[in-house]
């Protein structure tokens, strides 16, 4: 007998055998009975939630997509220097994947689906394009600011986008990222090409680091 779930906890169980399908046999060959076999569930089951496999892809797209661009969601809308709201949205996103139990391999099999695919592909750059509006606000928050020296900051956007969909790639196939290589070297060199003084890059980045640890500190003892 079918264990009574609520909504949520329905499409979840069904993501979560799509994506192991999607991932095991790729998006040409995948069906949504099989779908329905590893749920433990009819396949009317599935359809009545998912009315299409295409549905179900892209939910999950949809999923991969919030999973991460809430870092950069939040860090926007917080009141803080730009500089500091950018510094953040690194530190989340490599702590994002290097944190991850089990490869972001969904993230490669989404990619490539893209290139075979016109609707996944317009759908892949209009979450693309989100993140890099989104960036692109702080980025011109920090030359408002004087913090910035004076650039293309949609141009940079795209390059850090391009950057963080490195970090999901290297994670996929399980050669890192090393969240703190990358926080100290990776992330002064960003800032020396980016600050309007680029002899300030350590100086920002040992505050910054400070900062965050004594946050995750307090973090813990609220935690205890």
């Amino acid at each position: 007998m079918t264990k009574h779930l609520s909504e949520g906890e329905r499409r979840a169980q069904i993501l979560t055998a799509a994506r192991d399908e999607f991932i095991e046999h790729g998006y040409a060959e995948t069906r949504v009975g099989d779908v329905a076999k590893r749920a433990e569930l009819s396949k009317g089951a599935v359809y009545f939630y998912y009315p299409s496999k295409r549905d179900l892809f892209m939910a999950l797209v949809l999923a991969e997509h919030e999973a991460t661009y809430a870092f950069l969601d939040s860090a926007e809308h917080d009141e803080m220097p730009a500089l500091f709201k950018l510094l953040r949205v690194g530190w989340e996103y490599l702590e994002f994947f290097a944190g991850k139990q089990q490869p972001p391999r969904f993230f490669l099999m989404m990619t490539e689906a893209a290139t075979r695919d016109e609707e996944i592909r317009t759908e892949c750059r209009a979450l693309h394009q989100r993140f890099v509006d989104a960036a692109t606000r702080i980025l011109t928050q920090g030359v408002e600011e004087g913090a910035f020296r004076p650039m293309d900051p949609g141009a940079v956007a795209r390059m850090l986008k391009a950057m963080i969909d490195g970090f999901g790639g290297h994670a996929a196939i399980e050669v890192g990222p090393d969240a703190s290589d990358m926080a100290n070297e990776g992330f002064r060199t960003v800032l020396k090409g980016i600050l309007a003084d680029p002899g300030q890059a350590d100086l920002f980045m040992e505050a910054a680091m400070a900062a965050r640890d004594l946050g995750l500190r307090a973090s813990g003892a609220r935690q205890g």
